[in-house]
């Protein structure tokens, strides 16, 4: 396990504690890792919505910062 999965998903508290904290490319990486290693299909749904959340949001600052 990586240290950042290590530590994010040891538990539901640590997951809501950091998950505000996380990049893209780091939730992406817990995602895999958790499909790959827990399987715990609430975890990988709490962390795909992040995620999506994040992508949702720079994908609408780039199509609105092409039309200024």
């Amino acid at each position: 396990m990586t240290h950042l999965a290590d530590t994010v998903l040891k538990s539901w508290h640590t997951l809501n504690e950091l998950i505000g904290e996380l990049r893209e490319d780091q939730l992406k990486e817990l995602i895999f890792h958790e499909m790959e290693n827990g399987k715990r299909p609430d975890i990988v749904s709490r962390l795909h919505q992040r995620f999506s959340k994040l992508v949702s949001a720079r994908e609408r600052e780039e199509l609105l910062s092409k039309l200024i």
